[in-house]
């Protein structure tokens, strides 16, 4: 800098010697043009001369101004029209406007991402359901004509095709959408661009303080919803677990049962008991799957105690798995709404920004791509090679099953036997193929709602993680294909027990029930090996998924710190490029006053040489070369000051980038707290979804509450108004009383006056008219009195409408925005909420049809109203972000004055 600055200093020098030459030329030229004009006129005439140089650069100055001020009120306009600031200083809620965007885009991508990952779990499952159609396929291919399922697997093919084409449509309308999308995104890249030029780097550097304290707590807030929830689904698990355990118990004690009946029936014990004991052993076989206890129910009447207890086991499980139905379709409504609200969100993003952090995250996935697609390779290999497996299994329990049919074919019985077997076998077909319709039509549903949008990076983590879920999968089949064959070994065993009955003098068929024996633990013990091997899959999904999750988290949260970053460097740019303009201007200043100076000093020199002009002019000179003194040394110290700032603004530049550094490691440091963060953003999801919950039912039972409350007050203030009209007619008819009295106690004086016989009689009808005037009097004191307290009471009741029917705006205009931003998801919570709020819908539409004759109000109302406040108090009190919302609604109920509630709020305190 002080290189530069010698430089400049040099130049400067150079052209103001070469000014001075030349204005002292032109000056001696003026100084002989006006010489024959006097004094005065001379002084007057240079300083015209001065106000022509300076004029162009002030008109210079206002142009530029007045440009400014027109671009800042377009700025403003435009800021005004589609941003919440009213005012250039209303800088805060801009901010808070882009923070609440960002994180509503964070959490929508995140939402995508989960629907992505649920829509490749659909497309899994549907390959199951066809992996299961074949397996059901060759197992029924005993009976059942080869030409039947292939129509049928024709007509599978058609709807997969429809399916498809359907797919296709919505993707076209995702592309027109993502257009739309693009549009907007250009109208708000204009948006931020006119808001970052208003905004200062002080105001981006306090919000995003706020920021953090306000993240931090809504994140402490939503870990203890996201607890919660996790607690419920651990409980859910436990069960899972104890069942599975107890099932597990039963099938053990089921085999060693079954292995001390063989020995017995080695050991040679009689007929009676084999039969006995086989027959015990199918019941208990057949027990575990549902259908074959249908089956068994037909052939034998007596069932054994453990059958009941499996029974009451596997309906509870059932519930679990209703309840995991019920969570997964609340799941899937978030998700819709999710969807909806980034349509608005996705407006503010970045392209730019994305596009480069993408190609970055994009080579990352790529390679964890191509690791997990070499895994899923070996994977797949090994699962073929247990489908081979399998598929022996099957056709040697059929070659078992139609060696039997050939030694019973002399018995019609058996034969028939077998036959409704086999119709029940195909009615199980034909119902596992309407259940395969059902779920078909289901999945067309849902894919048609899950292939609504689809980013790129987003698909290929997607396809990583479809990918591993696979084993997960074919874990199910596997599952599904071991009930089967546990289904046919039991069926096989009852079969084998019968036939043993009536033949036991063959020696063929102990060797073949022998030998069935042994294939059939054989089987057990390959399901044992595949079993593992399945357990080992789903060890290495889990990691594989909990990588995924780090990458995806991590990702968003990188590119929203360096666009900080980015937006804090380029702001200290700015600002050093106007420090350093400043500093070129003051120099130039400071040359010109310099050039001036000495100008003015060679003036005095010739001035002098000449000795023409008049010690006016010499005093005027002075002064002038004061002022211009004067003006030199302010210049000079505006120089030093400038370069004081220019040295600070220069130290703050190298403290912003020690940071940019400083920021850069503890981002690269973040790679190993990303499962963390992941759990963070969920917790930050499910406790949104629990508040906005919390909000609809608040609402809806304040809504209720007031419209309930309106009804009352009008109630009231019709009858207070019935009331105030039957007294004012009591008295106008009181007052024509006092009148008639006041009437007749005239006449009565005329006639004591004509008739002074009658005074007696009339001072004692006076007398009663005194008491009947006194009595009337006092009555009417009592009316007006209670005129006055129902005028009272009217004006308070008044009062209390219009603050309800105020309360009754606001909350309606919440709620309002509330159901725009998020649609309402029902939950376990919620439903006993919103029952309790219908219960007093229906208790509001009740009293409305109650005529003015009932007064007193029933129990069932009492127990309501009951309800109703002690769930506000349940709600007040658990929740302490809804305190200051439901504290007009618990003073309004309870009666409180300001004291109270102050009372109340300290000792919750």
């Amino acid at each position: 800098m002080f290189k530069q600055l010698s430089q400049l200093s040099k130049n400067l020098t150079d052209e103001l010697a070469k000014g001075l030459a030349d204005e002292l030329n032109e000056g001696q030229e003026q100084f002989d043009k006006n010489s024959d004009l006097p004094v005065d006129v001379q002084a007057k005439l240079r300083k015209f001369d001065k106000y022509e140089q300076k004029y162009p650069l002030l008109l210079n100055a206002y142009k530029a101004e007045k440009a400014k001020i027109e671009k800042l009120a377009a700025l403003q306009k435009i800021l005004c029209e589609n941003t919440p600031i009213s005012s250039l200083e209303d800088f805060d809620s801009l901010t808070s406007f882009f923070q609440n965007t960002n994180l509503k885009i964070d959490m929508l991508n995140d939402e995508v991402k989960r629907l992505t990952t649920e829509k490749n779990e659909q497309s899994v499952e549907l390959e199951a359901l066809r992996g299961q159609l074949n397996d059901k396929d060759n197992q029924s291919d005993v009976d059942v004509s080869v030409e039947d399922t292939h129509k049928e697997r024709i007509e599978l093919e058609d709807r997969l095709k429809t399916l498809h084409g359907e797919t296709d449509q919505l993707r076209k309308e995702v592309e027109t959408k993502n257009a739309e999308l693009a549009k907007a995104s250009a109208k708000t890249e204009a948006l931020k661009k006119a808001s970052e030029e208003s905004a200062t780097l002080r105001a981006e550097l306090k919000d995003a303080k706020e920021k953090i304290g306000e993240s931090k707590h809504a994140l402490q807030e939503k870990e203890e919803a996201y607890r919660t929830a996790t607690a419920e689904i651990k409980e859910i698990n436990t069960l899972l677990d104890q069942k599975t355990a107890e099932y597990e118990k039963v099938r053990s004690e089921q085999k060693l049962k079954q292995n001390g009946d063989n020995c017995n029936a080695q050991g040679g014990q009689s007929a009676n008991s084999k039969t006995k004991n086989r027959k015990r052993k199918g019941k208990n076989k057949n027990s575990l799957p549902v259908d074959v206890q249908q089956n068994a129910t037909a052939i034998s009447d007596v069932k054994p105690t453990g059958e009941n207890d499996l029974s009451s086991e596997i309906e509870q499980l059932k519930e679990i798995q209703h309840k995991l139905n019920a969570l997964q379709q609340d799941y899937d409504a978030l998700l819709n709404r999710h969807q909806k609200s980034k349509e608005e969100i996705q407006v503010l993003k970045d392209a730019e920004s994305e596009l480069e952090k993408l190609r970055i995250e994009k080579e990352d996935t790529v390679r964890q791509l191509q690791e997990a697609k070499d895994e899923l390779k070996f994977k797949s290999e090994e699962l073929d090679s247990n489908k081979e497996i399998l598929k022996s299994v099957g056709n040697e329990l059929v070659t078992a099953k139609d060696q039997m049919k050939d030694l019973q074919s002399g018995d019609n019985a058996k034969v028939n036997e077998l036959k409704s077997e086999l119709e029940s076998i195909r009615v199980r077909h034909s119902d596992s193929i309407k259940l395969y319709e059902t779920r078909q039509n289901e999945l067309k549903q849902k894919i048609t709602t899950l292939e609504t949008e689809k980013s790129k990076v987003a698909e290929e983590a997607n396809k990583l993680k479809s990918a591993l879920e696979k084993s997960s999968n074919e874990y199910q089949k596997l599952s599904s294909n071991l009930k089967k064959t546990e289904e046919t070994i039991a069926r096989l065993r009852k079969e084998n027990g019968s036939i043993t009955d009536e033949l036991r003098e063959m020696p063929a068929l102990k060797k073949s029930e022998n030998a069935l024996k042994m294939s059939v633990t054989q089987k057990e013990k390959t399901i044992v090996y595949l079993e593992q091997q399945i357990k080992d899959y789903s060890a290495k999904e889990e990691q594989t998924n909990k990588l995924l999750r780090e990458s995806t988290a991590e990702s968003g949260r990188l590119s929203a710190k360096v666009d900080q970053l980015t937006r804090i460097n380029e702001g200290m740019k700015n600002e050093v490029r106007k420090s350093e303009e400043s500093m070129e201007k003051f120099i130039k200043n400071n040359g010109t006053l310099g050039e001036k100076l000495e100008v003015l000093n060679e003036k005095y020199a010739t001035l002098k040489d000449l000795k023409s002009v008049s010690h006016e002019q010499v005093g005027t000179i002075g002064r002038q070369c004061d002022e211009l003194n004067i003006k030199l040394k302010e210049a000079n110290k505006r120089i030093g000051f400038l370069e004081d700032e220019l040295n600070e603004s220069a130290l703050v530049v190298q403290e912003k980038t020690k940071e940019l550094v400083g920021m850069r490691r503890t981002l690269a440091e973040g790679h190993s707290d990303v499962g963390a963060r992941l759990q963070k953003v969920e917790n930050i999801l499910t406790s949104a979804l629990d508040e906005k919950e919390r909000l609809e039912s608040e609402f809806a039972l304040q809504a209720t509450m007031f419209q309930r409350t309106i009804q009352d007050l009008k109630k009231s203030n019709e009858n207070l108004t019935l009331q105030i009209q039957e007294l004012r007619l009591k008295e106008k008819n009181y007052e024509y009383e006092v009148n008639q009295l006041k009437s007749s106690n005239a006449k009565v004086q005329k006639a004591s006056n004509e008739d002074s016989g009658k005074t007696r009689e009339l001072e004692s009808a006076l007398l009663e008219v005194r008491n009947s005037l006194s009595n009337s009097e006092k009555k009417l004191r009592s009316l007006e009195i209670a005129n006055e307290s129902f005028k009272e009471l009217n004006g308070d009741l008044t009062r209390k409408l219009d603050r309800v029917s105020k309360n009754y705006k606001q909350m309606s205009s919440q709620l309002a925005a509330a159901k725009e931003l998020k649609t309402s998801r029902p939950s376990s919570r919620s439903n006993s909420v919103f029952s309790i709020s219908d219960q007093h819908s229906n208790g509001v539409s009740r009293r409305a049809s109650y005529t003015e004759e009932s007064g007193k109000e029933t129990q069932a109302d009492l127990n309501d109203k009951i309800a109703y406040i002690k769930n506000v108090l349940l709600g007040f009190l658990e929740h302490k972000e809804q305190r200051e919302m439901l504290l007009p609604v618990v003073s309004t109920l309870l009666h409180l004055d300001s004291n109270d509630e102050k009372r109340l709020l300290i000792s919750i305190r």
